[in-house]
């Protein structure tokens, strides 16, 4: 609140100008008296004041995209306080008047692309800053219903509070979460690299643990760090065409308004809409310099029209600050993201983030290893400081934020509140946690099969309460059928955050399946639960030791050595000649014992991760390839190990934007192998009998189908989001998503491992009926399936068809399939 002065016969009006859904500021709102000419427009933080007559009787505000509001003003006081709720209505760029020939916005846009290489921050060789920001995570869009129950009564004191705060036409607004930091942050252009140290923070609410992804979060640098000069703005997964980027003429409608003052620069006022409102573009405002026609200030927001799931909106407010070199930086940043009512009688969520930067260094960049780790926080960071915060706040707190602080703890057991985040934190990590240990996954707990019955699974892990450095994990099943009980523990020791550094041993007991094992399947673990249902075919016992080193010395590349002895026991015909070289008269053997150890890299340029506890959480690679390569080395004699081999594998991943036509990634696979093994040891192709698609599988191809000693694949797909649906009227109200896949496999055997699986003259007697052929592929011939797909039904789900082209003759092939697949995504 402002301190306020008197003027004789003059009255003096402030106030705020808010949303009436979030309680957020509106910046350069228009704020004057009712048919006069006095008038002034909101500064970022929604405050305005206003010195007008005292015969005036009304004042009016109003702002693109929000219903105009009138009240009235008690003339008979010297000083008045006045807030505005704007309640958020459509309106279409189409409906404003344009006259002929080009749109003079369009002159502007143009210098406005031309000197971008000037003013964008991208051309700086490094900078830093300092930083505060809060991040507030609430519930709203509360059902009358839901208000009327029990448990809302209970803190019905401090909802009247709360409705007296978001003012006679704001909706309620309840917080669970409240967190504010003082932070320093790095960047640095080549190579791409951040780095936040937390040196401060002041959390309050539901789900805050010491060294949790929230609790690192905080910083809000790496979550909100908007730059509109490049082509897209990306969060949640999502990339939005920014309306100065390089296709702003074929997205958008433009309309040039006034030339105002912002701060110290006179501005033009360009509106923008999307053409297609179903599409990922921005609605609103931005104010561009009219001599160096640098973005001074931008008001950007997604509708619930847009092609995304459960966001009722998405609004970005970004104020720019010039520095030294000519570039311009984000001074303060605002965002809000408004998640859906899940149900008609329940609540909605918003999240309110606000980021402040001042004290700007530019082109003064550390050494790259200063970057290694990307956010920190600083010990004793949470000690609870009430005058550190007076004094370093870059803004004070509103009357608002003041409440919801002293009102969090009466709300934060509202049973609708702790709801949300027990679903998030299942959906996150497939775990229920508890203070020292968690349980889970739960999609791992039950499953039923041809051979061990009804199998009943527990499994759990530490977490960092239970101690930073040792890590336990196992988990115990058992079989209603075969009655057999299976296990797995592991110890692992966590030497270093910064450089990842850690050992541990494991050992376990378990059924597994030929080409179906956790290495192969990799972290698909919803696929791995699958395919422990139904018939079970290929299942073999395995008894495995292993222990292993890993850490990463320089951010991006990391390595992985391990010394492993596995068993296989086989529950299916299986026999392979141990003496080949003599033809069917070799002796054969029906079980084995291998042991080996690996060297793994693993290259990530430029990959973001934040820390959950004790584990290491990837939140995106920045479009460049993450490159895994494999050494194998079995040695015959160690451990019982029956086998001395050699095995080379390569795996490269890669997600891209591909413009206006959606997103696509790859997945390159190559192994080779240059000795003689049974089928199992070389490379079996990842089949899928399921009616679950699995990105990793190919989707036409039978388990245990195709066996390898040598092979490359490529498994592409693509989505094109909204691209062909969102044009289509009666359809694109079902935010559908149009995917495309094409799979292709190159691959052979030596005779000399075709020959090793060959009956023998004297078989071993087998207590198994099924037995598999573990063919070659044709190394002249490739096998090919491509796929087509919606996906986002219902918001959840993906339906893709898939047709095999290539060794249609071969076994008993299903020639098309119908798969389909559970996605939690925006």
């Amino acid at each position: 609140m402002f301190i306020l002065h008197n003027a004789s016969s003059q009255v003096l009006i402030t106030g705020h100008v808010t949303d009436a859904t979030n309680g957020a500021p509106i910046p350069f709102a228009s704020v004057g008296v009712l048919k006069g000419t006095v008038g002034t427009t909101t500064n970022f933080q929604g405050e305005f004041t206003l010195s007008v007559k005292s015969h005036s009787d009304s004042l009016f505000a109003s702002v693109m995209g929000y219903k105009k509001r009138i009240k009235w003003v008690n003339n008979a006081l010297k000083v008045v306080e006045i807030d505005f709720q704007m309640e958020p209505t459509s309106k279409d760029l189409s409906e404003v008047k344009v006259y002929s020939g080009e749109n003079p916005a369009f002159t502007i846009l143009r210098d406005v692309v031309k000197n971008r290489s000037m003013n964008d921050r991208s051309k700086l060789e490094a900078y830093e800053f300092s930083s505060y920001s809060k991040m507030e995570l609430d519930v709203n869009r509360i059902a009358d219903d839901f208000k009327d129950r029990r448990v809302m009564r209970d803190i019905s004191s401090a909802i009247k509070k709360l409705e007296s705060a978001a003012g006679e036409d704001g909706q309620l607004i309840i917080p669970t979460y409240i967190s504010e930091s003082i932070s320093k942050f790095y960047y640095l252009e080549s190579p791409k690299r951040k780095r936040e140290h937390i040196l401060k923070t002041n959390i309050k609410g539901i789900g805050v643990k010491e060294g949790s992804v929230i609790s690192q979060l905080v910083g809000g640098n790496f979550v909100a760090n908007y730059n509109f000069y490049q082509t897209y703005v990306s969060f949640f997964g999502k990339d939005f065409a920014s309306p100065i980027g390089d296709n702003w003429e074929g997205n958008y409608k433009y309309y040039l308004g006034d030339t105002v003052q912002v701060d110290d620069h006179v501005c033009y006022q360009i509106d923008f809409d999307p053409k297609n409102q179903a599409d990922l573009l921005f609605t609103g405002q931005m104010w561009i310099d009219t001599t160096s026609f640098a973005m001074v200030q931008i008001e950007a927001s997604v509708g619930k029209l847009a092609n995304l799931n459960f966001i009722d909106q998405v609004k970005i407010s970004q104020e720019l600050e010039r520095v030294g070199s000519g570039a311009w930086l984000p001074a303060r940043t605002r965002f809000i993201l408004d998640v859906s009512r899940i149900s008609q009688n329940s609540a909605g969520m918003l999240l309110k983030m606000y980021i402040s930067n001042k004290d700007f260094v530019v082109n003064n960049p550390h050494p790259v290893s200063f970057y290694d780790k990307a956010s920190e926080i600083a010990e004793n960071a949470n000690v609870p400081d009430p005058n550190f915060w007076r004094q370093e706040r870059h803004d004070p707190l509103t009357r608002q934020e003041v409440l919801a602080y002293s009102l969090i703890d009466s709300v934060k057991n509202v049973p609708v509140v702790r709801t949300y985040f027990e679903i998030a934190e299942l959906l996150f990590s497939g775990y229920k946690r508890y203070p020292k240990i968690e349980f889970g996954p739960y999609i791992s707990s039950v499953a039923i099969n041809r051979i061990e019955g009804a199998r009943f699974r527990l499994g759990f892990r530490t977490n960092a309460n239970f101690d930073k450095h040792w890590i336990l994990r196992g988990n115990v099943g058992f079989g209603t059928k075969d009655l057999t009980l299976k296990y797995a523990g592991e110890l692992n020791y966590l030497f270093s955050e910064m450089k990842w550094t850690m050992a541990g041993i494991r050992h376990s007991y378990d059924i597994e399946r030929v080409g179906l094992t956790p290495e192969l399947i990799g972290e698909n673990k919803l696929f791995y639960a699958f395919t422990r249902w139904g018939n079970f075919s290929g299942a073999f016992f395995r008894r495995e030791s292993e222990g292993f080193f890993t850490s990463e010395p320089i951010k991006g590349l990391s390595f992985r050595t391990s010394l492993v002895s596995r068993s296989f026991d086989p529950l299916f015909r299986f026999q392979y000649r141990l003496n080949p070289e003599l033809g069917s008269s070799s002796l054969a053997q029906d079980h084995y014992q291998e042991s080996f150890f690996t060297l793994e890299a693993r290259f990530a340029w430029n990959e973001t991760f934040l820390m959950n506890g004790n584990e290491k959480v990837t939140l995106s690679t920045r479009r460049i390839p993450v490159i895994t390569l494999k050494y194998q080395r079995g040695i015959k004699g160690l451990l019982g190990g029956d086998f001395d081999y050699e095995r080379f594998t390569l795996k490269a991943f890669q997600t891209f934007r591909v413009g206006k036509i959606g997103r696509s990634d790859y997945t390159l696979h190559a192994g080779y192998t240059p000795s003689n093994l049974p089928a199992p040891l070389l490379f079996p192709h990842l089949g899928n009998e399921t009616s679950l698609f699995v990105r990793s599988a190919f989707s036409t191809m039978n388990f245990f189908e195709f066996v390898s000693d040598r092979y490359a694949s490529l498994q592409f797909n693509h989505n094109f989001e909204g691209l062909f649906f969102n044009r289509l009227p009666m359809i694109k109200q079902f935010k559908w998503r149009f995917i495309v896949s094409s799979n292709v496999l190159m691959g052979s055997q030596r005779n000399a491992n075709r020959n090793i699986m060959k009956e023998v003259d004297n078989p071993l007697q087998s207590n198994y009926a099924d037995q598999y052929a573990f063919d070659s592929l044709d190394p002249n011939k490739p096998f090919v399936e491509v796929g087509y797909g919606i996906d986002n039904i219902f918001n959840l789900f993906r339906v893709q068809a898939f047709h095999r082209l290539t060794y249609l003759d071969h076994g008993n092939p299903e020639r098309f399939r119908l798969l389909a697949s559970f996605n939690f995504h925006f």
